[in-house]
């Protein structure tokens, strides 16, 4: 890996991790912040509104993923030409889904008080709600999805971090102030839309400064000819995102909904935070793709698996361990819901653990643009989902749609292994198999050993949470980096040295 890259990747790995972290403790502090001020029945409508609306971030993934792996090859070669006309088509592309988009927004505004069955707020409170959130979701990816696929694809992702971290922290802040200074709830959230039109503006200025695009290019409509595709993909990989909340919300209640969401909160950070680790590797992937770079692809891939492997290991383990300690604590006070499900913490955070296991899979998929080829395993994931969940919901509420995603999730891992190792790596399935048995070997055996140590302790305050959370990390790494180092020597070595040398560098 030339230093470029090596530069890149660096700069997007530690921008990343501070993203996480920031959103980590913004996201600890403002959800709590919503349900003490206005209850749990609000900030599951504030949820479920967000989910309803984030089907715009499929955008980023279906159509931006596209973009992304054809601006591969034109950043590599310097044509700017070929990437004025791929940015270009991407926005008139969004100028139809920004039309269908408006109409969908004052659908949900004017349908959500009978959807969601909220009782503390009336047709009116709700309407403005809906389109108040839908401010910021418009702004952030219709003004800046096609400049932030571009920043990406030349592997510039920590631009996009730097400005994703000010708007969060800045929206942290303003929460609260607004909140003690007793500001209703349409406040607070129309305080936040403004505040996130920060990041697609600042991505405008950026690439009319750098990268000197051409204003009016001939059209090409090949240029982004999997368009479709990627978007039918994202649509699937969206209902399958989405599915929990949207049955919850339809078939049970908000307040279960708002029980979902603290859970969720918390395995969805440390998703973000392992995808933080491997920031950058889709962009390195479709850099050595189109230099025909095989091998050093090859040893990226496991390199990137180590890494999602060890990581999943030993943060999931102290979340199976530390989670329903902390819900207790964080939720204390709080009597309009029962936020204590141990069964479905496990689950959920069991569905957390599949997906980081096939990130890097993904990855390698999404940058060789093989979106027509693997279409069906989107699709497939989301119809399991949907059908489990539905199916499960009546009987077993919160467990059943946490079953709906293992399954599904299972599904889609299963598939992009196989299509990976038969048309872009070419490695044996029994690998992964192999590599998927050592994780659950370490998860296990640390959650047993934790249980052991911690089981049936009190555990009241957060100091208290602080200190046992910190013996169960230091438990989960010492058993699978032991672990590890018997069944794959080299690459955990590897991964060591690479540590302990930035380590030693900083």
């Amino acid at each position: 890996m030339n230093n470029g890259r090596k530069g890149k990747l660096k700069r997007s790995v530690v921008t990343t991790l501070i993203l996480q972290a920031a959103t980590l403790v913004c996201g600890l502090i403002v959800p709590r912040a919503l349900i003490g001020a206005y209850g749990s029945e609000a900030y599951g409508a504030t949820t479920s509104i967000a989910q309803f609306l984030s089907y715009i971030t499929l955008l980023e993934g279906g159509i931006g993923g596209v973009a992304r792996a054809a601006l591969y090859k034109p950043l590599a070669e310097g044509d700017t030409y070929r990437i004025s006309v791929i940015v270009h088509e991407l926005k008139r592309f969004f100028r139809i889904i920004a039309y269908i988009s408006i109409v969908y927004a004052l659908i949900l505004a004017c349908s959500f008080k009978t959807l969601s069955h909220i009782e503390g707020y009336d047709w009116a409170a709700s309407f403005w709600l809906v389109l108040t959130m839908a401010i910021s979701t418009f702004g952030q990816y219709f003004i800046g999805i096609s400049y932030s696929a571009l920043i990406q694809a030349d592997q510039r992702v920590y631009l996009v971090n730097a400005l994703s971290i000010v708007t969060t922290v800045i929206n942290a802040l303003l929460v609260i102030i607004l909140i003690h200074a007793g500001s209703g709830l349409l406040l607070v959230k129309l305080v936040s839309s403004l505040v996130f039109l920060i990041k697609p503006a600042a991505m405008w200025l950026y690439v009319r400064k750098k990268y000197g695009l051409i204003s009016r290019p001939d059209r090409d409509h090949d240029a982004l000819s999997q368009r479709w595709t990627g978007l039918g993909q994202h649509i699937a990989y969206y209902i399958h995102s989405n599915t929990d909340v949207a049955v919850l919300t339809l078939m049970k209640n908000l307040e279960s909904v708002s029980v979902y969401s603290v859970h969720h909160m918390i395995t969805q950070n440390i998703q973000n935070l392992i995808s933080a680790l491997c920031s950058g590797m889709e962009p390195l992937f479709g850099d050595m793709i189109a230099r025909n770079e095989r091998k050093t692809l090859e040893e990226t891939v496991t390199f990137y698996e180590t890494v999602t492997s060890i990581s999943c290991s030993v943060l999931f383990s102290t979340v199976y361990i530390m989670i329903v300690p902390f819900i207790r604590i964080y939720t204390a006070g709080i009597e309009d819901a029962d936020y204590i499900q141990p069964l479905f913490a496990v689950l959920l955070t069991s569905a957390a653990v599949v997906y980081c296991m096939y990130l890097p899979y993904i990855s390698v998929i999404t940058a060789a643009g093989h979106f027509r080829q693997t279409k069906w395993g989107a699709y497939g994931e989301a119809i399991i989902n949907i059908t489990v969940s539905v199916l499960l919901v009546w009987k077993m509420g919160l467990v059943g749609v946490a079953i709906g995603t293992i399954a599904a999730t299972g599904f889609r891992t299963v598939y992009s292994v196989i299509y990976l190792a038969r048309n872009i790596v070419f490695r044996p399935f029994l690998l992964f198999a192999r590599r998927t048995a050592v994780n659950a070997v370490c998860i296990a055996g640390i959650c047993l050993a934790g249980h052991c140590i911690i089981g049936g302790r009190e555990i009241t305050n957060y100091l208290q949470w602080t200190l046992w959370a910190a013996v169960s990390f230091a438990l989960a790494g010492g058993i699978t980096l032991g672990i590890n180092l018997c069944f794959y020597p080299q690459t955990t070595i590897r991964l060591l040295r690479t540590v302990l040398r930035k380590g030693t560098k900083g």
